[in-house]
């Protein structure tokens, strides 16, 4: 039976140490996904996002933004960058 000691821990199985190594690894390179209020993650965000007082645009680049927040349904980013209801607030 191999055993492999990792990062100082006591001799584990093998198949132990590569459990914990990939424990490890999704810890210390899992993405914070958490956005402010009205937002949500967006794996391949757009880069036209529509914005309060401005129209959409009629043509809009393809371009995958990665791992951004964007506004929910039915809201809008504001010029201070927060997401607000399509309405009075979006101004």
């Amino acid at each position: 039976m191999v055993h492999i000691a990792l990062f100082g821990c006591a001799d584990l199985p093998m198949i132990g140490s590569l459990v914990l190594l990939t424990v490890l690894c999704v810890i210390v390179f899992a993405e914070d996904t958490s956005c402010p209020p009205n937002e949500e993650p967006a794996e391949c965000g757009t880069a036209c996002e529509p914005k309060c007082n401005e129209p959409e645009p009629d043509v809009c680049s393809e371009e995958c933004v990665k791992d951004v927040c964007e506004c929910v349904t039915g809201y809008k980013r504001r010029q201070d960058g927060t997401c607000v209801k399509i309405g009075p607030e979006c101004q």
